[in-house]
């Protein structure tokens, strides 16, 4: 069973008038199902709109009789998966403390054995944003971004506004004008809406006044474009590493398709935004109840009428209910099994997420007690210094640098490892920005490619890396070596043993490739990323000791096919 969670998206929108909801909701999901099916029955009950796919439409009522809200669910059981949209809608204009209203949209993919998929947003989203004008909390959601100049106390609120849910994207022009980077911006902004605030600092006044007051740590330089989460905190510097920017060099480079990932992240954060009240527990009715309430009035109204039905009438009749009721039944029953995939899924997610937490625990845990280490070495080392008077060299002035906080700023420090080289894709690097363990991933690979620099450049020892790892040399860098894998399965180099092999100089492989076994674990689990390594140290004249050809996601294995 596929243990992927099927919630694939979700765009939640907070309205401020009740009083458009509903009818606009109506209005745009009757023109989506238009298009797709030529026909929008929007009335309650199931609806089969095409062989393979059926609406659901519930509709729940309030004391005056008034809509207050809906839900449409459409299933399409595709060759590749099962996909359900569903759209919920509620507005309440007596709501206490005051009227309320918001539209969820929601994609579920539900793929079938041997199918991968990738989801797409509704089209009806963006629809749904421009009608609306939806907000959160201080900020306006809109199709595009909005332009701001000089004057950006309303950004700034909105940035610092502590009731802010979705991510808030500024991109800044940049100096020139470029036309890959317009077209980009034209592009992903739309694909954003719905999923946070988008706002364009218009010209280099406006990037140097954002810089002047929100400080150089969270800036916006030309031609960047940031995503800033919610709880920002300008005031302390190390919050600035969680706001992930796209630089212009990436942004208007046409080879370097990054870009695309702007509206993915946005998307997935959106999709983890807790539902707000206006559409917890909604007591939409039962389709299949409603519907044996109104079999059994039908057979209860043939029944009692004056006269006797002739019995191909009453056949007709009950032909017609059984027909209702075995419809209902086999729709039950699909929810049914959605409905236990969806609990699998949500399980393993579930153990999953609390292996990692404690395995991170364990990690944070032996960090601080090296770091405790470590402090305490530099205590004694200090003492030492100031008995023999050498008072000065007590204090280090210098800012040192800490870990890097993405694999694009790693990537840019490693000429800080002399005795590393780095024949690996940068592309396939980078790809790792996206992921949301970015700087726990990003900090380890440094660390990892640390201990392969201080290994190289150890001198006297006659071990390999493995022992070296072992070995609590005073002075140099280690690694775990429960996260160090010197080998691979035959089974995984019979199948897979070509992408293991990568790039190195003439001087090591005549060929200018060399097949790369021994792996550095970046984190806990058979599918997590890794640094695939060649150790050079014997080989005369090579100009470099450890070659590391590869950095990025998990290749193809046993536990990946």
């Amino acid at each position: 069973m596929n243990q992927t969670a099927p919630l694939a998206l979700r765009s939640t929108l907070t309205v401020p008038e009740p009083a458009l909801v509903l009818p606009a909701v109506r209005r745009i999901t009757a023109d989506w199902l238009t298009k797709k099916f030529g026909s929008a029955p929007l009335a309650s009950g199931h609806h089969q709109v095409d062989p393979r796919s059926t609406l659901t439409t519930q509709v729940v009522y309030g004391d005056n009789g008034a809509e207050k809200a809906i839900r449409l669910q459409l299933r399409q059981d595709e060759a590749n998966a099962t996909w359900r949209t569903t759209v919920t809608a509620a507005a309440d204009d007596r709501a206490a403390p005051g009227p309320c209203a918001a539209v969820s949209v929601a994609l579920e993919a539900f793929p079938n054995p041997g199918h991968a998929v990738v989801p797409a947003r509704p089209a009806l989203v963006r629809d749904l944003v421009e009608a609306l004008h939806p907000r959160d909390s201080l900020a306006r959601l809109t199709l595009h971004a909005q332009e701001v100049g000089t004057d950006l106390d309303y950004l700034l609120h909105v940035l610092c506004d502590q009731r802010r849910t979705l991510p808030v994207i500024v991109a800044a022009r940049p100096r020139r004008p470029d036309v890959v980077w317009s077209t980009r911006m034209r592009k992903a902004m739309p694909q954003c809406a719905g999923a946070a605030s988008l706002y364009l600092l218009r010209d280099a006044a406006a990037v140097d006044a954002f810089r002047d007051q929100i400080g150089e740590h969270h800036r916006v330089a030309p031609g960047t474009v940031r995503t800033f989460l919610p709880g920002v905190d300008p005031a302390w510097a190390p919050d600035a590493s969680r706001h992930r920017f796209l630089s212009f060099a990436r942004m208007s480079d046409p080879a370097d398709n990054s870009w695309y990932g702007i509206a993915r992240r946005v998307q997935q954060f959106a999709s983890r935004t807790p539902l707000p009240p206006a559409l917890h527990a909604l007591p939409f009715p039962d389709i299949t109840q409603t519907h044996q309430a109104e079999r059994r009035a039908a057979l209860a109204t043939d029944r009692t009428v004056g006269e006797t039905p002739a019995a191909e009438e009453e056949v007709a009749l009950l032909t017609g209910l059984l027909g209702q009721a075995d419809a209902d039944l086999k729709e039950a029953a699909r929810n049914a099994e959605l409905a236990d995939r969806t609990i699998d899924a949500l399980q393993a997610q579930l153990d999953a997420a609390t292996t990692t937490g404690l395995r991170d625990i364990e990690e944070a845990l032996t960090a601080w007690d090296e770091v405790e280490r470590l402090r305490a070495e530099a205590d004694v080392l200090r003492r030492r210094l100031r008995a023999a008077g050498r008072y000065e060299d007590t204090a280090v002035i210098e800012e040192l640098p800490g870990f890097p906080q993405s694999f694009e700023e790693l990537w840019e420090r490693l000429a800080e490892l002399p005795g590393v080289l780095v024949t690996a894709n940068r592309d396939k690097a980078l790809a790792l920005d996206e992921s949301d363990r970015v700087r726990v991933w990003a900090a380890k690979a440094w660390n990892g490619l640390r201990a392969l620099n201080s290994y190289a450049l150890t001198p006297d020892f006659n071990g390999n890396f493995h022992q070296f790892c072992t070995s609590g040399i005073p002075g140099t860098v280690g690694w775990s070596h429960k996260q160090l894998a010197s080998n691979e399965s035959r089974q995984t180099m019979d199948r897979w043993g070509d992408e293991r092999v990568f790039p190195v100089p003439c001087d090591v492989d005549p060929s200018g490739r060399a097949e790369m076994k021994p792996h550095l674990k970046l984190d806990n689990g058979g599918t997590a990323p890794r640094i695939h390594f060649l150790d050079a140290t014997r080989i005369p004249m090579c100009p470099a000791r450890m070659i590391v050809g590869y950095i990025g996601a998990h290749l193809t294995n046993t536990r990946t096919n």
